[in-house]
């Protein structure tokens, strides 16, 4: 930043106006929607690793599957295509619209709901809970919390699926700094750093206008457990089968060398 003067004096002025906002606020998802777009997984992706799905979840066509922060509807829409029962949940309306306009350009009928994961206030079970790329929580009790509540919304043979980073490497990866200019006078600022003490990263996303002086800000934490510790929330949440995999693979997860794992939890 030290070569943008006039940035810098303008974050400084005592005339801006300084807003929060988050996933769900149409300013950030409209940026979202634009510019980390890559963050959904395209269709080829989702292909590629639904049969290590099929068979680790051992899905029939009698399942009924939330997917849990499904976003655009990505995963949503594959799990349809193969004839399963599915309901999308996120808690962005914008995320959700976008999820439904390519849902009916493809002709699928899909029941999309507004909520958030860490209420899981829909009332009828589902035997598959589905979670890729949208499990997030900030401490140890909430994760514990969410598990719980997981646990409560499953069918006795349910199952859940998540995606967990391994804190091991993902740590080596920060801190990370991203700065772009949307259009004239706009600009992005993006920002992360690993906090060792509470094991996990915090992030900072930043849009500065230089003409309104409206300057809008997010800044969440997302916490990594070690395994070991995953496993004891695991147990604690009431979960006494439960699986660590390769990431979207049928192997054993390596703890020193993996970027992440997949995990799947049975009642």
């Amino acid at each position: 930043m030290e070569n943008q003067p006039e940035t810098s004096a303008t974050m400084n002025s005592t005339n801006c106006q300084l807003l929060r906002t988050d996933f769900g606020h149409e300013v950030y998802d409209t940026w979202y929607l634009e510019h980390a777009k890559h963050n959904f997984e395209a269709p080829d992706f989702v292909r590629k690793y639904f049969s290590f799905y099929e068979k680790v979840l051992q899905l029939t066509k009698n399942d009924r599957i939330l997917d849990a922060g499904c976003g655009i509807g990505s995963y949503t829409r594959e799990f349809a295509r193969r004839g399963y029962q599915v309901v999308g949940m996120d808690k962005s309306p914008n995320f959700l619209s976008e999820a439904q306009k390519i849902t009916q350009s493809e002709e699928l009928e899909i029941e999309y709901v507004l909520g958030n994961y860490n209420e899981m206030a829909y009332e009828q079970p589902f035997s598959v809970i589905f979670f890729e790329g949208s499990f997030f929580y900030a401490s140890k009790a909430g994760l514990v919390s969410l598990l719980q509540q997981i646990h409560n919304k499953l069918t006795p043979d349910g199952r859940l699926y998540f995606v967990h980073s391994n804190p091991h490497i993902r740590k080596q990866q920060f801190p990370m700094v991203d700065l772009s200019e949307i259009q004239k006078n706009i600009l992005v600022l993006e920002m992360a750093e690993y906090d060792k003490h509470k094991g996990g990263e915090r992030c900072i996303w930043v849009r500065i206008d230089l003409e309104t002086q409206i300057h809008y800000r997010c800044d969440y934490f997302n916490m990594h457990l070690p395994p070991d510790e995953l496993k004891d929330c695991i147990v604690t949440a009431g979960f006494t089968d439960f699986d660590f995999y390769k990431k979207r693979e049928i192997g054993k997860f390596n703890p020193q060398n993996d970027s992440g794992f997949s995990v799947v939890c049975r009642k």
